[in-house]
């Protein structure tokens, strides 16, 4: 009898999966420094007595926003190896060998995010098109994002399951041609 389902824990993730996840942590990021700043803003207006706005632009606005960023990829990826949107899609970053970055790596993959946007995009096209689905910040850093749901299974629906099942057997079937 065939499984219906199968594990999908370990592969390289996909574009769109990875897409979403980023989407997710940068609402997330945004959401959180806002939320920050208006905290900041009431406690120096009203506790200390310090005029400020926050809707108000400024250079150090700006470099504190650039600081969080970083801080929350980076400390996300260092001390648990996923930010809150890789978590919430069932992704992990882990090094070439399957083992999980250090700090150190973290913040080279951390730094070099923002070049693969700077590059008008070309630097995430190794997602797309390479095999083990890495952006240019993965290969800088030496890193891979693959599906990781923990101790539970993470499974494909039984129709894509079966598909890839019948698949993978077909292209291990050997063809008689005598």
């Amino acid at each position: 009898m065939k499984q219906s389902r199968m594990d999908v824990s370990g592969d390289y993730a996909g574009a769109v999966t990875r897409l979403l996840a980023h989407w997710v942590d940068i609402a997330l990021a945004g959401f959180l420094f806002v939320g920050g700043s208006v905290a900041l803003d009431y406690v120096l207006n009203r506790i200390a007595g310090i005029e400020t706005t926050v809707s108000e632009p400024s250079l150090w606005r700006g470099i504190a926003a650039v600081v969080w960023l970083f801080l929350y990829w980076w400390g996300s990826l260092a001390l648990t190896g996923k930010t809150p949107g890789k978590a919430l899609l069932g992704l992990r970053v882990l090094n070439r060998e399957g083992e999980s970055l250090t700090g150190w790596k973290a913040a080279v993959r951390t730094v070099f995010l923002p070049v693969s946007y700077v590059l008008f995009g070309a630097g995430f096209l190794g997602i797309v098109l390479g095999r083990e689905r890495r952006a240019l910040h993965d290969v800088v850093a030496g890193s891979a994002v693959v599906y990781d749901w923990g101790p539970r299974t993470a499974e494909l629906p039984s129709p894509i399951s079966a598909f890839l099942e019948d698949r993978a057997e077909r292209e291990y079937e050997v063809v008689d041609d005598s």
